[in-house]
C-alpha cells in the first residue's frame, strides 16, 4: 500500500464503524460529569462525517464500581469486543493495574483523572494522560 493524499493510505479501506470502551465508576462525582461528556462527544462525532470521515464511534461503558479487579474485568471484556481504545480508569491504583493489560494487547489507554506519577509512558507506554501529573502539582507548591 502506499501514501495517497491526505496522508491516506491507497487501497486501505475505512472502516465503517470503530469501537472504543471506556471503564470509570459511572456513581461517583466525576463519573457521572464524564458518562454525559464522552456520550456528548461521541454524539458529536458520529452526527458530522467532517470529523472521521464518516466512521461512526460505537462507545461501550464498564462501570469499575471503585474497584481495581472489577475494572481490570471489565478492560479484558471491552478487549474482547474489538476496542481499539480505553478511556479511563479515572483513578491510578485502578489505571495501573488496566495499563498493564493495555500494553501487552497494545491498545491505548485514555486517562482523564489518573495523575500518580509512577504512571510513565516509559513503564506504560500504551498509556496516555489527558490531566498534569501530581509531580506538577508538587513541584508549583514549591516554586
Amino acid at each position: 500500500m502506499r501514501m495517497g493524499s491526505a496522508g491516506v493510505l491507497s487501497g486501505a479501506t475505512i472502516p465503517t464503524v470503530v469501537n472504543v470502551g471506556a471503564v470509570f465508576s459511572f456513581n461517583s462525582t466525576i463519573g457521572r460529569l464524564v458518562k454525559v461528556a464522552i456520550d456528548a462527544a461521541v454524539e458529536d462525532a458520529n452526527s458530522s462525517p467532517s470529523i472521521i470521515g464518516g466512521t461512526k464511534l460505537k462507545l461501550t461503558m464498564q462501570d469499575t464500581n471503585y474497584s481495581g479487579f472489577p475494572a481490570m474485568l471489565e478492560a479484558l471484556v471491552l478487549l474482547e469486543k474489538e476496542n481499539v481504545a480505553i478511556i479511563g480508569p479515572q483513578f491510578s491504583v485502578t489505571a495501573h493495574l488496566v495499563s498493564n493489560i493495555a500494553n501487552e494487547l497494545q491498545v491505548p489507554l485514555l486517562s482523564f483523572s489518573a495523575t500518580d506519577p509512577a504512571l510513565s509512558p516509559l513503564q506504560y507506554p500504551f498509556f496516555v494522560r489527558t490531566i498534569q501529573s501530581d509531580l506538577f502539582s508538587r513541584y508549583s507548591r514549591y516554586c
